[in-house]
């Protein structure tokens, strides 16, 4: 009996560890993203043929900027911070994956509605694995950045439903709970939406180069009016259900969603006229993501009163 206590203790410590793990990953993907970095390891999995990468030109491979003409597009000047951030990006990666397996071999144990949604989040980890790849490899292919999020997003929601059904709480009865719903289905658009604007930026940059950083947004077309338009529907349909939760018992999740919506308005002013300052898009994303985490964790809890 201690055993089996100790083993549903142990799952719902890796399984929340899984869910912060994927989530710092999804940080730093967007690090590596806003600073160009996906090439900074033209090959895999090894960088510039090393298992440690190099930290300055004299360790590289002779003629590397031929043998990796293909791969590295075009920028073969060596850049070891580059190198580092993508470098430190897969070791994350390869991490979250371990502690992902983990959590699915101890959600063994719990049954299927624990097992089965852990296992999902696992495949999906392996699934994105291989297309964060392909993002790389397939240089701003269409769509590709965008079936990479949503990939994303199916981890994070089979995560927390197997949380959920670990736990033992009772479900909440509440009135309105449709607008949790509608709430993250407006999130999702957004985020998706997001991530055109982000294919539409590597674009602008292939076109204009990376010392016009100044002029990005400015060159940015109609789907970035729309997404930045659309904030404005997000923050009035999260004031409408943020006033339908007045009574409920939801309270830290009532105040907790509109303190992302004040950050996720303050880091998309930080892009728009400051020029996307160092870690604003990664943490913009990232806002976005754990509002979207929060609204699943909440549906899932409540029912229709």
């Amino acid at each position: 009996m201690h055993l089996f206590f100790t083993l549903k203790m142990a799952f719902r410590k890796f399984a929340t560890l899984s869910l912060l793990s994927i989530y710092l990953l999804i940080l730093a993907g967007g690090i590596v993203r806003s600073t160009g970095s996906g090439m900074g390891c033209p090959d895999w999995p090894k960088c510039f043929g090393r298992f440690i990468p190099p930290t300055k030109v004299s360790e590289l491979p002779l003629h590397y900027e031929v043998i990796y003409k293909e791969k590295l597009h075009g920028e073969v000047e060596f850049n070891a911070t580059k190198t580092w951030i993508e470098y430190i990006n897969r070791l994350l990666g390869a991490l979250t994956g371990l502690i992902v397996l983990a959590t699915t071999l101890l959600a063994y144990k719990e049954g299927r509605k624990v097992f089965l949604p852990t296992l999902a989040a696992l495949l999906l980890v392996i699934a994105n694995a291989v297309l964060g790849k392909f993002v790389v490899d397939s240089f701003l292919l269409p769509g590709v950045v965008t079936a990479h999020m949503l990939l994303s997003i199916g981890v994070i929601f089979f995560l927390i439903k197997a949380l959920n059904n670990h736990s033992s709480s009772a479900v909440i009865n509440l009135e309105n709970r449709q607008w949790i719903g509608i709430n993250l289905v407006i999130v999702l658009v957004q985020i998706i939406l997001g991530t055109q604007v982000r294919e539409n930026m590597d674009h602008v940059i292939q076109a204009l180069g990376e010392n016009a950083k100044d002029h990005w947004v400015a060159q940015l077309d109609v789907i970035y009016i729309v997404h930045r338009t659309f904030s404005w529907v997000i923050f009035v349909s999260h004031l409408y259900l943020w006033n339908k939760l007045k009574n409920a018992p939801l309270q830290r999740y009532r105040h907790g969603m509109m303190a992302l919506i004040g950050i996720s308005f303050f880091t998309g002013i930080l892009m728009a006229y400051f020029a996307l300052p160092l870690g604003s898009q990664a943490v913009h994303l990232l806002i976005s993501l754990v509002l979207m985490g929060w609204h699943i964790s909440s549906w899932i809890q409540t029912k229709n009163a």
